[in-house]
């Protein structure tokens, strides 16, 4: 495992490459993070985490050092939290576990189309865990008898059953997961197509 999050020494161009990518991302991170999060948009996490896992699984075709990824993580986590509107600790934390996910997941499988699946799946069910655990710590359990009961009081007016309500409760996740595998196979196919362009 310690193997697997080493990062190498850095040449002058790893370091210009992973400037460029972690600007890329941190400015998606505060420009679309920002806007979610003022607009109250649902799913706003699992949206940023379909965008880090495109950039991931992408950039990892350029910055083939071993840790890249991590350290991406550390320099976006890092512009995200200080140049990012307020002083929230939560998307910094969120992006470094993504990166180490990522890292860990294309190291020991290769960057090949699998991998880049399996990656965008585990950093969706990071992101669901991970927004299910922090609403528990901060708002207290009840809070989901609370979302439940919101639910059913709107879908009861639209006619729906409560067993039709359970199954698209656990639809979401699925959906998420699903869309978040979906990323990780369009990150390979945008890696290649700039592989090919480097090739050239």
């Amino acid at each position: 495992m310690l193997k697997l999050l080493k990062i190498e020494k850095l040449s002058e161009s790893n370091l210009i490459n992973t400037a460029v990518f972690a600007a890329i991302w941190g400015l998606a991170e505060i420009s679309l993070g920002t806007f979610l999060h003022a607009s109250k948009i649902p799913f706003r996490g699992a949206i940023m985490s379909l965008l880090a896992t495109a950039v991931l699984v992408c950039a990892k075709v350029v910055l083939k050092y071993k840790g890249s990824l991590i350290l991406l993580g550390i320099v976006t986590a890092t512009f995200r939290l200080f140049l990012g509107v307020g002083f929230n600790i939560t998307p910094f934390a969120a992006i470094i576990i993504e990166s180490v996910i990522a890292e860990i997941v294309i190291n020991k499988f290769g960057f090949r189309r699998t991998a880049a699946v399996l990656t965008g799946t585990l950093i969706m069910v990071y992101s669901i865990t991970h927004g299910l655990i922090m609403q528990a710590l901060f708002l207290g359990i009840d809070i989901y008898k609370m979302y439940y009961e919101l639910i059913l009081k709107v879908t009861n007016k639209a006619g729906l059953s409560e067993e039709l309500v359970l199954i698209l409760i656990l639809l979401i996740p699925v959906i998420q997961i699903g869309l978040g595998a979906a990323s990780g196979s369009f990150g390979f196919s945008v890696g290649n197509q700039i592989n090919n362009m480097i090739e050239d």
